[in-house]
């Protein structure tokens, strides 16, 4: 059993981990996103290993993820040249937060599995294919069928097994392979039964071995059968073609001119686009943009607000809150944009809209009594922390989707 403040240093430390290993999501989006995940399974194993129960650790985990989640979608906007594909990912991630702000107001459980989290596979999928192929290729129907198997294959078992059946991945190996009683951490359990540790490694082993070389054997197979199926315009092997040619690295090589005849833009194009975009957006008040982000920030914000302790405020409240803010950053960017020109820098953003997001922080806490955040005011700053990070964000990546819905376009 850890001590009291050993116990808290773990809790801190976890906790500041799953803040700000999502930080590294813009630029490492596949990498970023897998260790989010392993993270996020292995956290609660971590505080059990150091006999940490704690309480609310449902709440908890989903604020977080919801966390990880929202900065995933931003980074969508920044990497994601397929529009159709944006948006899909865009409608999965609102998806799931509506879902999580309901349970986090409600405590039904049955909403997470009504609301899965299919956001997070077909994002991995993506990368995948940013990585090894062309995301350019991937076409509306390709996408909705993958949606689907991810949703009805994947999610919802998934979500059933978590939280209707209420049952715990971890607690089902440690307690009916690895035998061990419920209250053994997950590691120790490990190690005092080496016999069916060893066998479930040697298992796994041959069965990748075995998987390759089906694989291996099948792409042959399939390379002489396509040959002649392509020669007898064979229907449903054309339509497989059509689905996996986005797995292709034409991407990868091909030139500039041959990018921009599929719809991608180089990236000179990109930054003048993002720079006229930025500046055409801070003119004038753009309702849907801005709208948007409030009911971005608004949900999280609701979310966190159910986890974050001793805070007196109510939803509604919070809502003002996030939305007087957000306005008012608005309203300010805007008016420096026409006296000094459009902010480029991100780390000026950050400094504007902090000053903002604090400063109104400071109005709710002492200036408007029947608006008061109440006494915790560590609360309400981490609030105003939510807030810049977000709003920043989306100001600095939303331009970047534009372009390219632009380029879209034609």
């Amino acid at each position: 059993m850890t001590s009291g403040w050993a116990s808290q240093l773990v809790v801190y430390l976890v906790v500041a981990s799953r803040l700000l290993l999502p930080l590294t999501l813009p630029l490492s989006p596949l990498y970023g996103v897998l260790a989010c995940m392993i993270l996020d399974a292995a956290d609660q194993s971590i505080l059990q290993a150091f006999g940490i129960e704690f309480g609310h650790y449902q709440n908890y985990d989903k604020a977080l993820d919801t966390y990880y989640l929202a900065i995933a979608y931003l980074a969508t906007m920044r990497n994601w040249e397929n529009v159709t594909a944006f948006r899909i990912g865009g409608a999965l991630f609102y998806y799931r937060l509506v879902g999580v702000t309901a349970f986090e107001l409600s405590g039904v459980r049955a909403l997470l599995a009504a609301f899965p989290n299919s956001f997070e596979p077909f994002f991995v999928y993506y990368e995948l294919v940013r990585r090894r192929g062309d995301p350019m290729l991937l076409t509306r129907n390709a996408m909705l069928v993958l949606v689907g198997v991810i949703w009805f294959v994947v999610k919802l078992p998934h979500e059933w097994w978590i939280h209707i059946a209420k049952l715990d991945a971890t607690d089902f190996i440690k307690t009916k392979i690895l035998g061990a009683d419920l209250s053994t951490p997950f590691w120790r359990a490990i190690i005092e039964a080496p016999a069916v540790t060893g066998s479930l490694l040697l298992v796994t082993a041959v069965a990748v071995l075995l998987v390759r070389r089906y694989v291996k054997k099948r792409r042959l197979r399939l390379a002489n059968v396509s040959r002649v199926l392509v020669e007898a315009q064979g229907r449903w092997r054309a339509r497989l073609d059509a689905f996996l040619v986005h797995w292709r690295r034409d991407a990868h090589t091909m030139g500039s001119e041959e990018a921009a005849s599929k719809g991608q833009t180089r990236p000179e194009i990109v930054s003048l686009g993002v720079a006229i975009h930025r500046g055409r957006n801070l003119r004038g008040v753009r309702p849907k943009v801005l709208g948007e982000k409030v009911v971005l920030v608004g949900l999280i914000a609701v979310i966190f607000h159910e986890t974050l302790p001793a805070l007196e405020a109510s939803g509604v409240q919070t809502a003002i809150f996030v939305a007087v803010a957000i306005s008012a950053s608005d309203f300010v960017l805007r008016w420096a944009f026409r006296r000094y020109g459009v902010p480029l820098s991100l780390i000026a953003d950050i400094v504007v809209i902090a000053t903002i997001n604090f400063a109104v922080c400071m109005v709710f806490q002492y200036v408007v009594p029947f608006l008061s955040l109440g006494p915790h005011l560590a609360s309400a700053l981490v609030f105003a922390s939510l807030i810049t990070l977000f709003v920043t964000l989306f100001d600095h990546y939303r331009p970047m989707y534009e372009v390219r819905r632009a380029a879209a376009r034609g």
